[in-house]
């Protein structure tokens, strides 16, 4: 599918690339307004207008795209030259809004056949503009097509005419350098008899003056062409670099690149009471012989009978679990699962003690007493959203330690935010210096099954390697033994796309009529040889780039599959989107 691709280079969305279809999207709008397309942060990118400036498809032809500037008070800039009006705009081109505003590289993928840009002709005489139209300047000297610049206007299409390699570009500019100094040396020659001549006729000084002059025009010709053979090789090399940044990288390159921002983490958390009553317990007692149980119903559900009382046979409400997650910025903030990083927040997993147990519901003295048999403990039970007796409870992470990839030393978090809509959560770490961070790409509306999934976690099933940690304390001598984590990475594709058709941040574009994901927009991935431990880890796409975090699995003993939440559930915690 044919979409416009917006690489961000500065500003609040520096690293982001943001993709449109141009089967749903014919216009884009950039500014701070809540309604335009592109939204930039009102507060971080202050030079940027409300409605700042708008990109859409040329009328006369939509192979070709426009930008205009909308009266913003900054301006709007294309290759570092302001606009008036409307420009035609290149795949490859830098837009900037406003002096010193956010910068970012306007795409088209995939590039339509004519819009790649052309090899520069080299001329002996001034450099020629930085974007240039496809074509070139007639052989005759005359005008040819106009750069992308300020209110140019764009001529009509003229037959492209075959272009000229590199190889031939260089061969001729060498021949003519060797020209320009054979006939340099015909030129000094005719210069001495001129300056005879002149002695005679005129004089001395006017002689010497004309020697002079045409040695510099010889020395200028020769200086024009050795620049515009730089020129003309640093522009291969960009093309280079730009096809080699468009191919699709393998996993290796994935985790040389983006591994080191892949964390694990450490947690151990305990319910408690938001009135400070303390922790909470789920209740037991003995019954034939063993500690079973004890639930109560509350409405339709059935949940675990909860208690203040730290009798030895109740069983506290937490846990102790590992988990993955990716750095998202340079000063510490990390994307993981909410049921890793808050997971009072989510289904609760009850120890195998608690299957089972007795249902009890008050008697007719007010004591409670059994009524049924509770066979397996609730599978959809959430800690924080009992209402049982009227009490709010609440979590608490006793420890939430990250550990860096190739490192022995452990790192506290705390929660910065947790989405209500999806299983993700941002957590914030503080370090001295910067983390290594990953490029995100929400593509939940361009994806489709069958594209590459790379996933990079921490799975309990792979082993971990230790390190050996000796002390240097002079007080406390004992070595210790710590954990050296290293990223395990999956390769599969997106085997299915679920999405709900419920509106904003979760519409499946184009619905004709109302979809319900009894998982919620999730990404089916054809991985199954992941799971416990990599909650939270990145799945990248085969351009390096985070467009989903692993969060579940499903096995029906046989066959099982996996699922991640798309990133942009992700962003709306990160305060973009």
């Amino acid at each position: 599918m044919e979409r416009i691709v917006l690489k961000h280079l500065s500003g609040s969305k520096a690293n982001q690339v943001e993709e449109f279809p141009l089967a749903h999207v014919k216009e884009l709008i950039l500014g701070r307004d809540p309604s335009s397309t592109v939204k930039y942060d009102p507060d971080r990118d202050d030079l940027v207008g409300r409605q700042h400036a708008k990109i859409t498809q040329d009328p006369n032809d939509p192979s070709q795209f426009i930008v205009s500037d909308m009266n913003s008070r900054n301006g709007t800039f294309v290759n570092r030259q302001r606009i008036t009006g409307t420009v035609r705009i290149n795949p490859g081109d830098v837009v900037q809004l406003g002096p010193g505003g956010p910068e970012f590289v306007f795409e088209i993928e995939p590039r339509p056949a004519g819009a790649t840009k052309a090899t520069r002709v080299v001329q002996a005489g001034p450099t020629a503009p930085a974007t240039r139209v496809p074509g070139g300047p007639p052989p005759t000297g005359g005008p040819g097509f106009p750069p992308t610049a300020p209110g140019a206007q764009q001529p009509p299409q003229q037959q492209q005419r075959p272009g000229v390699g590199k190889a031939t570009v260089e061969r001729i500019v060498a021949q003519n350098v060797q020209q320009a100094k054979k006939s340099q040396s015909r030129t000094y020659l005719a210069v001495i008899a001129a300056v005879v001549v002149l002695l005679v006729g005129v004089g001395g000084v006017g002689g010497f003056l004309l020697w002079r002059y045409t040695k510099a025009q010889s020395a200028s010709d020769i200086a024009t062409l050795k620049k515009g053979l730089d020129e003309a090789k640093a522009a291969d090399t960009a093309k280079a670099t730009e096809a080699a940044a468009a191919a699709p990288m393998k996993a290796s390159e994935v985790v040389s690149n983006y591994g080191k921002a892949v964390v694990k983490i450490d947690v151990s958390w305990k319910l408690v009471s938001q009135q400070g009553n303390g922790l909470v317990y789920h209740q037991y007692t003995m019954y034939n012989g063993r500690p079973a149980a004890l639930y109560v119903k509350v409405g339709d559900s059935i949940e675990p009978y909860l208690t203040y009382n730290s009798n030895p046979l109740n069983v506290g409400i937490g846990g102790r679990h590992t988990g993955s997650g990716f750095a998202v910025s340079s000063d510490g903030f990390i994307l993981t699962n909410r049921h890793v990083a808050a997971a009072w927040e989510s289904a609760y997993q009850f120890p195998s003690s608690a299957d089972n147990g007795i249902l009890v519901a008050p008697g007719p003295n007010g004591q409670m007493t059994p009524v049924a048999a509770v066979p397996q403990a609730p599978a959809n039970w959430i800690p924080a959203q009992s209402k049982q007796d009227g009490i709010a409870y609440d979590g608490r992470n006793d420890h939430l330690e990250i550990l860096f990839p190739n490192s022995d030393r452990q790192l506290s978090a705390k929660i910065s935010s947790v989405s209500k809509r999806h299983d993700v959560a941002l957590i914030k770490v503080d370090s001295p210096g910067t983390v290594p961070a990953v490029e995100i790409n929400d593509n939940y509306d361009s994806i489709q099954a069958g594209e590459t999934a790379i996933v990079l976690g921490y799975p309990a099933i792979s082993q971990p390697v230790f390190g050996i940690v000796k002390s240097q304390d002079a007080i406390n001598k004992e070595t210790q033994v710590v954990e050296i984590p290293d990223p395990t990475v999956t390769v599969g594709n997106v085997g299915r796309i679920y999405r709900n058709n419920e509106g904003s941040g979760g519409a499946a574009v184009g619905a004709e009529k109302t979809t319900v994901s009894v998982i919620g927009d999730s990404y089916q991935l054809q991985i199954n040889t992941t799971g416990s431990g990599n909650s939270g880890g990145p799945v990248f796409d085969d351009h390096g780039r985070v467009v989903a975090i692993f969060y579940a699995g499903l096995s029906d003993g046989r066959t099982a599959v996996t699922f991640a939440v798309p990133i942009r559930y992700g962003k709306e915690l990160m305060g973009t989107k």
